[in-house]
């Protein structure tokens, strides 16, 4: 019984991973609770509750890391708030239109379509949607960095 659990733990947990680069699977958050209903259904007695916590404090890190990128990058090429609300709502149309490619392509033009509205010049409006995409970018090395940490921090807890 607990081979097959640990084996469907980590199919669930690689999906997680795989959510780090699409944005419809809240990555780090899935193998979070993978890893706790893991140890609730075990009694815990093949995770320790502080693994639970330590894979819960990554997925919190990634959400905040999420954050900080995308307004440091945004914000260091001067970006308004209008080209961060473009942005976010030019990658939520493209997602829903395009999926994963549509989300990219979306929040770079909603970056410069949102910072063209307020009369910046097409130069400045382009360094916003290319500070979006590198925000999006280091996001995304970040959190699969973290979400494959995750995972072998379960696996080293429950396997050795």
């Amino acid at each position: 019984m607990n081979i097959i659990l640990v084996i469907i733990s980590l199919i669930i947990m690689f999906i997680g991973f795989i959510g780090t680069f699409l944005p419809a699977i809240p990555g780090p958050g899935l193998i979070f609770f993978t890893g706790l209903f893991y140890g609730i259904i075990t009694g815990f007695e093949h995770i320790a509750v502080i693994t639970i916590v330590i894979l819960g404090i990554l997925a919190i890190l990634t959400i905040i890391l999420d954050n900080v990128t995308s307004l440091i990058t945004t914000k260091k090429v001067g970006a308004s708030k209008y080209g961060i609300i473009g942005a976010i709502v030019g990658g939520i149309i493209g997602f829903l239109s395009l999926s994963f490619i549509g989300l990219i392509i979306g929040q770079f033009i909603g970056a410069i379509v949102g910072e063209l509205l307020i009369k910046k010049q097409f130069k400045d409006s382009f360094k916003v949607g290319i500070a979006t995409f590198i925000g999006y970018l280091i996001g995304v090395v970040l959190n699969s960095t973290i979400a494959l940490i995750m995972i072998v921090i379960f696996v080293f807890d429950v396997i050795i």
